[in-house]
Order: C-alpha cells, then structure tokens, then sequence
C-alpha cells in the first residue's frame, strides 16, 4: 500500500453485512457513562458508589456516602475507604469501622478493604420521593374500574392493577376538572 493513501473495502454483490442493533439496558448504557467520572473520584468499581446501601445497610447508608477508594500503586489489596458522615455520626462510624470494612470486603469477595478513614462534613442533599395520594372515586368509576378488574379475591397483580387504576382515575378527574375552569 502506498503511502498517504486510504485502504477501503467494498461490499460484494450479495455479500452480508452484519450489524448489531439490539436494545441494551440504560443501566448499561449509563454504568459506562458513569464509570469514568467515578473512577476520576477514586473508585475503581463504580457499584461501592451506586450500591453503598446494599452494602452497609440502610441504616448506615442513610448517614454516610463513600467519598473514594484509593489502592496502593500496582496493588488490588490494601485500598483505603474513605467515607464522608456528620459530624455527630463520626464516633459511631469509628466504632463500626471494622464491620464497614468486613462488609465492603464481603462485597467485592476478597479483602480490597484494609482500612477506612472518616471524613465529616455535610452529605449531599437526599430526594425524599412523597408517597402518591390517592383520592377517592365517585360510583360510576369504582363501577368501571370494577368491571375492568374484577371483584371478589383478587390476586396481587389484580390488587396492583385496582390500585394504579385507581390513582390514574382519580388524577384524571383532577385534570378534567382544571381545563373546566
């Protein structure tokens, strides 16, 4: 081949080509998306971050955030753990420090975890999602609603689909109501 010019290949008459175009999960799309911005904070493995309340607890993860993860040079062993909790959080966490670390290392399935540093300070704002509200139907739209689902014993997937029937009727109305307005 020359130099400076370009190597192209031409499909043959009836010659195939494949391409993949499957759907693939947001969760995958995103991990890798999310992945290089975490590792730039210390963390190796992006799910210490995304799945810190399976690992600790709800209890202990609603209090702390894990703010880096940092291994010694050429090293898959030995990381520090540094996690961020209140001030007034801190003793407790000092003193639960070897469970953190146990359950951490339980986690990942070998001991990458051999010390944990407390850092205080205020953690990021939590969304707290507010329970939807359901108000309550006129006859005519418990009648359909009924008669659309059923009545009597109703299976789980019925009794979810009653339920959400409900809220969207209810909301419906809602809506109906303000164009009248």
């Amino acid at each position: 081949m020359v130099a400076g010019t370009k190597k192209t290949t031409k499909k043959q008459p009836g010659e195939k080509v494949f391409r993949r175009r499957s759907v693939q999960p947001a969760s995958r799309v995103a991990s890798s998306l999310v992945s290089t911005a975490i590792r730039k904070q210390g963390f190796v493995q992006a799910e210490i971050v995304t799945r810190w309340a399976h690992i600790v607890g709800p209890e202990l993860a609603e209090s702390t955030v894990p703010v880096s993860l940092r291994f010694p040079r050429g090293s898959r062993i030995g990381a520090t753990l540094r996690v961020r909790c209140p001030s007034a959080f801190a003793p407790l966490l000092t003193h639960r420090g070897a469970r953190v670390i146990e359950m951490v290392n339980s986690f990942f399935g070998y001991q990458a975890v051999a010390k944990m540093e407390v850092q205080q300070g205020p953690l990021p704002p939590v969304r707290r999602r507010r329970p939807y509200e359901k108000k309550p139907l006129d006859e005519a739209q418990t009648d359909h609603l009924s008669s659309l689902v059923g009545d009597g014993e109703l299976s789980p997937l019925q009794e979810a689909v009653k339920s959400l029937g409900e809220f969207v009727l209810s909301h419906a109305r809602d809506e109906g109501s303000d164009d009248k307005k």
